[in-house]
Parts: structure tokens; sequence; C-alpha cells
């Protein structure tokens, strides 16, 4: 068995689950017929007495700019037809209810405001995202939701995933969305503090990392992204503190990795020759409160000395201190105008 997924890359059976065959995906249109069927309606799961802005037997769902044309049927027999802008549902009683969502509806807009609260779970995209270009701001703020989905909805044209699913606390998993047209990924994940995991995602066009997994505290692992393009790693790592090693990225077009590394308090490896091709000179606090192996740091400033670069700043505290080759890599640094701190 074999699925040719037509966006750079070939997944095999065992990527959609048991009882696939045979499927060629275009990511730019609609797809029914995923492990045996599918269904183009977008689905959540609502809890209207959880807190929030609207009455606790209602629901809203939050919208943003143009493009809406959206029917609504409910789990309680409900149907809401044309909408295109924001719409409150009323249920007879507060309670659990499932939102079915039909039509044209390119994005939520939650943005840590409104019934972000309430929104239980995605149990499917279908249509979401379709035309979308931006999913900013999307579920932010949805501190109670998971994501249940087994399809992939419509990303393949958004560029913009800046603050899409910050503060989504009840996250353990993330799905394997087509990101590959997204070129800021700033926020995107923060404080999703109960991923243990992160999934294989195509960031190939990402410029911002900014802040991307910062507090993302339960990760124990981080895949090998495709950050080629980044240029800001600004705190994009911060207080991850369960990761105990870190893969070789491409991180050679960043300028800036202000603490991107800073209080990982577990993180005791991290990869040789990791910033051999870099021209970045910030460095600060980047692996302050950090456990790295007396080998690790010394890689990684053998690795600020291939680069080349002249007047940079690096801190490391935490962990061990480097060995003789470490500190002849210091000296080095030091002879290029460099300003170092690491563990005595």
């Amino acid at each position: 068995m074999a699925n040719n997924i037509n966006f750079g890359k070939i997944y095999d059976s065992t990527w959609w689950g048991v009882g696939v065959t045979s499927n060629t995906i275009n990511w730019g249109k609609s797809y029914l017929d995923l492990a045996g069927g599918g269904d183009e309606r977008f689905i959540i799961t609502v809890k209207t007495d959880n807190a929030g802005t609207s009455a606790t037997n209602q629901f809203t769902i939050p919208t943003n700019g143009t493009g809406y044309n959206y029917d609504i049927t409910t789990s309680d027999g409900q149907t809401i037809l044309a909408n295109t802008e924001d719409t409150t549902i009323e249920f007879p009683t507060a309670g659990t209810y499932d939102v079915f969502i039909s039509g044209s509806f390119p994005q939520c807009y939650f943005n840590n405001v409104g019934d972000a609260q309430k929104l239980l779970d995605i149990k499917n995209f279908g249509i979401y995202a379709l035309g979308s270009t931006s999913q900013e701001r999307a579920f932010f703020g949805c501190s109670n939701m998971v994501i249940s989905a087994t399809d992939i909805g419509h990303f393949e044209n958004v560029t913009s995933f800046f603050l899409a699913w910050r503060d989504c606390s009840s996250l353990t998993s993330f799905p394997l969305l087509d990101t590959s047209s997204g070129d800021n990924f700033a926020f995107a994940w923060r404080d999703c503090s109960s991923l243990t995991s992160f999934p294989l995602l195509d960031t190939s066009s990402g410029n911002n990392f900014g802040y991307a997994w910062r507090d993302c505290s339960s990760l124990t692992s981080f895949p090998l992204l495709d950050t080629s393009s980044g240029i800001s790693f600004f705190q994009a790592w911060q207080d991850c503190s369960s990761l105990t090693s870190f893969p070789l990225l491409d991180t050679s077009s960043g300028i800036s990795f202000f603490q991107a590394w800073l209080s990982c308090s577990s993180l005791t490896s991290f990869p040789a020759n990791a910033f051999d091709t870099n021209i970045a000179t910030n460095y600060t606090d980047s692996f302050n409160t950090t456990n790295l192996s007396t080998q690790s740091i010394d890689d990684i400033l053998v690795s600020l000395v291939a680069s080349g670069v002249l007047n940079g700043t690096f801190n490391q505290s935490g962990g061990q201190a480097p060995s003789a080759t470490g500190q002849n890599a210091i000296t080095t640094l030091l002879g290029r105008g460099w300003t170092i701190a690491t563990t005595a």
C-alpha cells in the first residue's frame, strides 16, 4: 500500500492508518475519501457553560474579515443558514453540543477573547481554511481544545500562522497540516504546555520563528524541521524544560538567537556543527539555565569559531564548563570581538 501526497513528500500507508489503499491527494482541492470516506463539514464540539462572553446556553462562532458564507447545523437539530459574520447559537439548555459548519468558512478568530474556552474539540476540519491566507490568532486562547480530527483541512495557501494556537494548553499532539506556504510562525504554539511531541511539518518557507514553541514545557523531543529560511529564532524554544536533546536544524539564515534555548533546563545534548554556516551575532542568553554537557558546550563554541562571525555575544549557564577545547575556542572568539560567558 502506498499513498502519494502532493506537497513534495511521499508517506507510506502507516501515515494514514489501517484501511487506506492508494490515494493521491492534491492539497489545493477538496478530498472526500480519507480512510473510507470523508466529511466536508467543519465539525467542532462546544461546552456552552464554560467561561465565555455569551450566555451559559450559547456559543458564538468568531469570524474575521470577509469571505464567509456558511450554514450551521447542530446536534440538537438546529439549522442556521447563510451566515456571513459572527454567529451566536442559542441552545435549549446549557451543555455540550456538536456544531457542523458547511459552505465557506476561512478562519475562526478567537484571539484569546469571546468563547475561546467553550471550544472543546475540532472533530473534523473539512472546509476549514479553504481560500485562507491567514490563520492569525485563530485558536489563540482555546485552552480546553483538543484536535481529534483525522483530516487535513485546507491550509495550503496560508502564509501567516502568527499566534494561531497560542495557549492551547490542552493539546497533547498536533496534526500534520500542510504549512508549506507559511512564512510567519511567530508565537504559533507558544504555551501549548501539554504538547509532548511535534509533527514534521513543512516549515521550509518560514522566516519568523520567534517565540514559536516557547513554554512548550512537555515537549520531550523536537523534529528535524526545515528552518533554512528562518531569520528570527528569538526565544523560539525558551522554557521547553523537558527537552533533553536537540536536532541539527539548518539555522544558517538566522540573525537572532536571543534567549532561544533559555531555561531549557533539561537540555544536556546539542549537536556539533550547529552554527558552522550561521551569520548571527546575537546569542545573548541563548543557553542560560540549560544543563549542557561539556561535549555539547565545546561543540557549540567550536561551531561559532567555524562560522567566522565577528563581534558576537554568547551566554551559557548551568550544566558543565567547557574543556580545554572549548576554552581555546573562547580565546579565538574573544580575539574576534565576541563577548562570552559560560559555566566556570
